[in-house]
């Protein structure tokens, strides 16, 4: 458990993090768990930094270097160029510090994207079911700011205080249909008699997180991210009785793989998704 107030840290380590970015223009923030009250003992302290220049990945670990020494273990991810994002992670003290670098012009722009309802999800190796661009307004909305000498954190923390209703409607119109693609496909049945497991897992995989994307705007919440779900869905007041114990039920149905299995999954994820559809 860190023993140190995570703003604290940040704040220690402002003048270091400001000298990640090359411009004048730039915000730093305390994000990820720690931001949203997530946070356990096993969090890393999560610094965001907005810019739209950024020194080389290689360049920023001997930043690190020379003011935390070796011991620090810097690592650079991302590519510099053209740069959309990438990050900087190191210990300091004990903490793992995970220093995400964003490009403010990208954020700005998928901020306005989003406020329009244009929605977008990339593949992205670090997710498990790829990026959807609004997540960008749950980290800003949740997000506390540290340095912002031209506003621009707090500015975008305004346009994104209240939920923007087309990207509520974009989110249940798309989701909505993918879900509902699936519980009675074909494919899918035929799959369930031949007990093929790994093209039924990973539909209903893809089904069961499509509702979750549609409870997520039901209730006008930002998507948090993949992880600790099942503690954000509790909290949820617009949704199927006992839905993230359906969700996991229906992700983890046990050791047993045969046909009956699959036919009570098929049948559980087709009165969910019907459930959900009523709310819609």
């Amino acid at each position: 458990m860190t023993l140190r107030d995570p703003e604290a840290i940040i704040h220690d380590l402002r003048p270091l993090v400001r000298a990640f970015c090359a411009g004048e223009t730039y915000g730093i923030a305390l994000g990820g768990s720690h931001a949203k009250g997530t946070a356990d003992a096993d969090s890393d302290v999560d610094i965001y930094l907005f810019a739209d220049a950024f020194v080389p990945a290689a360049r920023r670990v001997e930043l690190v270097a020379g003011r935390l020494g070796d011991a620090a273990q810097a690592v650079s991810w991302g590519a510099d160029a053209p740069f959309v994002e990438g990050g900087t992670d190191f210990s300091v003290d004990g903490i793992r510090v995970e220093c995400w670098l964003r490009s403010a012009r990208r954020v700005e722009a998928t901020i306005a994207d989003c406020l329009q309802g244009r929605i977008r999800r990339e593949h992205a190796v670090w997710t498990a079911m790829g990026y959807f661009n609004y997540v960008a307004l749950g980290d800003v909305h949740a997000m506390r700011i540290v340095d912002d000498p031209r506003g621009m954190l707090a500015r975008w923390k305004a346009q994104v205080a209240t939920y923007p209703e087309p990207l509520r409607d974009a989110i249940l119109r798309h989701f909505m249909a993918e879900a509902a693609f699936w519980p009675e496909n074909r494919h899918y049945l035929g799959a369930v008699e031949r007990t093929d497991v790994i093209y039924t897992s990973a539909i209903v995989q893809q089904a069961a997180q499509a509702l979750i994307q549609v409870v997520f705007a039901l209730n006008r919440e930002y998507f948090p991210g993949e992880k600790k779900l099942a503690e954000a869905l509790e909290k949820l007041t617009i949704v199927p009785a006992e839905f993230a114990a359906t969700i996991e039920g229906l992700l983890c149905p046990g050791p047993a793989r045969g046909v009956d299995e699959l036919r009570e999954q098929q049948r559980a994820l087709a009165s969910l998704t019907t459930d959900v559809r009523g709310l819609v």
